[in-house]
């Protein structure tokens, strides 16, 4: 026998229970054009180029040996470039955004940071591993004409991969 009461009472402890926020959460909003990057196994970033345009970050490309990935989003604006050391890793990010990802801020086991495009946006964020022999191992995002519209940080061991 279906009973209303009973059901809305399962729906509302559901979404009690349910948490609100999540570390595979993206910073921003989750419309266009997805892309993920991440690096080969037992391989770590060796350098992070952001292009920057007009305070938004238009596209993000990542190295590792002397590799460059592709460039996710779009090569406009002026490149900012983080080129890590051997032993060095990225540790903590911070950023703000409002329609747009504005500034990205890594900082690593130097420790030193490198900042990416301006604090303009009203929403801040900041990520790090839950595990702390993590570390950053690529980013996932969107991006549409305009600039990169969400980013998510993949965090994995320095000597293994993202998916540990």
């Amino acid at each position: 026998m279906f009973q209303p009461e009973v059901m809305l009472l399962l729906v509302i402890l559901a979404v009690l229970g349910t948490p609100a926020f999540s570390a595979n959460d993206y910073h921003g909003t989750t419309t266009g054009t997805p892309f993920c990057t991440s690096m080969p196994e037992g391989k770590n970033l060796t350098a992070v180029r952001m292009y920057v345009r007009n305070s938004v970050i238009m596209g993000i490309q990542v190295e590792h040996d002397g590799n460059q990935d592709v460039v996710n989003g779009y090569a406009e604006g002026t490149p900012v470039v983080l080129t890590l050391s051997d032993d060095e890793h990225v540790l903590w990010v911070f950023g703000t955004y409002r329609t747009y990802i504005q500034q990205i801020v890594l900082y690593t086991s130097r420790p030193r940071d490198q900042y990416f495009g301006s604090l303009k946006g009203p929403n801040e964020f900041s990520d790090y591993p839950q595990n702390a022999d993590h570390v950053l191992k690529g980013f996932c995002g969107f991006y549409v004409r305009g600039g990169l519209r969400a980013i998510k940080f993949v965090w994995g061991s320095a000597s293994g991969t993202c998916t540990e």
